[in-house]
């Protein structure tokens, strides 16, 4: 199991827009893990032990070329900027992809959201 460690940085906002808010964590490239949809476990002081959905990509359907590690953590309400989370990597949940439009990204994030479940 992969575990990497890092500060939540502000990122676009776009996570909170479609409905799924993310924490963008700042990790060192050697650490990074490999690109895709994962089921993570998370750890910080505040949000205690949850799981979580996190994109490890560049974000094509929103013409990203920045590699950026988020994590959205289904039920969270709070502010975690500048606080530090784990993640332990725990399966993949798919590849990242480019989606025609915003709602079919949408739609997806809700699918891989239903899958941390499994």
């Amino acid at each position: 199991m992969i575990t990497v460690r890092g500060r939540v940085v502000r990122g676009d906002g776009l996570g909170r827009t479609l409905g799924f808010p993310t924490a963008n964590l700042k990790i060192p490239p050697s650490a990074r893990p490999p690109r895709g949809v994962w089921k993570v476990l998370a750890r910080g002081t505040t949000v205690g032990e949850r799981v979580g959905a996190c994109n490890v990509g560049v974000r094509p359907t929103l013409g990203g070329t920045r590699l950026v590690v988020e994590v959205h953590i289904p039920g969270f309400r709070g502010n975690l900027y500048g606080r530090t989370l784990s993640l332990r990597f725990l399966s993949r949940i798919r590849s990242e992809r480019r989606f025609p439009s915003l709602a079919a990204l949408k739609k997806q994030i809700r699918n891989d959201v239903r899958a941390l479940a499994a």
